[in-house]
């Protein structure tokens, strides 16, 4: 209607005019222009006409564009709000992708929240598991330690025992040897006092046959020398009883001295069994002391 409007407005004042033009000249000639002034009002109602056929025209198309331009903003009215529409969809979709995103961010969240809890309580669980086995180690540990310990004490203790056992049989042993060396010894010793006395109790016998025989001797030989009328104080009578008297000392050192090598040889086979009898008991000791060792080291 706005391109109307303008239209109408024109061609209202050229009508006027062509009116105003044939009442003009309807006044000045009455007869001889009528027919002129009639061509002339029909050349103006044809113009009019024609004029109001191009305003119709001219209207029509204002209509038909001022119609195109309404659908036009019809259609860009319809397409902004379908613009409107979409974006709000668009929007409304976005809202609902970021809320679901958001939700599902929040989920993800919760998830890993509750993973990371249940994790920790696991963790918890297990760290708590981990420290009961850690003290059933321990204390099943201790446990094996107290019943090593006891086991090594009472191992000890039996070891002691055996070493004492042992240590006292090869003591006793040696004991039993030590008895028998001296019980063997007393008895040779005995022997050798025998021995020795009887000895001492021969030469004193020698001895006393020896004096005995001297005086028989003595006693005849003053007995001849006073029958040849020698007497016992002379030289001759002297020298024989001299001689008498030098040779029963000879017997009696060579007796002496035969007593004294037999009194050293008892002696000295006493001696004998003693050294016999304590290098035996080293002997022994010393295979006692191997014995012992290999047997406990």
């Amino acid at each position: 209607m706005g391109g109307i409007t303008p239209l109408v407005t024109t061609a209202l004042p050229l009508a006027g005019s062509v009116v105003s033009t044939v009442r003009s000249a309807q006044t000045g000639s009455d007869s001889a222009a009528a027919q002129q002034q009639a061509a002339a009002q029909a050349a103006a109602e044809l113009e009019y006409k024609r004029q109001q056929d191009a305003l119709k025209a001219q209207q029509e198309a204002a209509a038909l564009e001022y119609q195109k331009q309404q659908e036009a903003v019809a259609l860009e009215y319809r397409r902004q709000q379908d613009a409107a529409a979409a974006a709000a969809a668009q929007a409304a979709l976005d809202r609902k992708y970021q809320e679901e995103a958001g939700a599902a961010q929040r989920a993800a969240a919760a998830a890993e929240a509750a993973r990371q809890q249940q994790a920790q309580i696991a963790a918890e669980a297990e760290a708590r598991e981990w420290a009961r086995q850690d003290l059933l180690r321990q204390q099943e540990q201790e446990l094996q330690r107290q019943k090593d310990e006891a086991a090594r004490i009472a191992a000890e203790q039996a070891r002691a025992r055996e070493m004492d056992a042992y240590r006292a049989s090869q003591e006793q042993t040696l004991a039993q040897l030590r008895a028998s060396q001296d019980a063997a010894y007393q008895t040779q010793e005995t022997d050798a006092r025998t021995q020795l006395a009887q000895l001492t109790a021969a030469a004193d016998a020698a001895e006393k046959r020896r004096v005995e025989a001297l005086r028989q001797s003595v006693a005849k030989s003053r007995a001849s020398l006073g029958a040849r009328g020698v007497k016992a104080g002379d030289g001759s009578g002297e020298a024989i009883l001299l001689g008498l008297t030098k040779e029963t000392d000879g017997e009696r050192k060579d007796a002496q001295a035969v007593d004294q090598l037999k009194q050293q040889a008892i002696q000295q086979n006493l001696d004998a069994v003693k050294r016999r009898n304590l290098l035996e008991q080293a002997q022994l000791a010393d295979r006692q002391k191997l014995e012992f060792m290999s047997k406990f080291f």
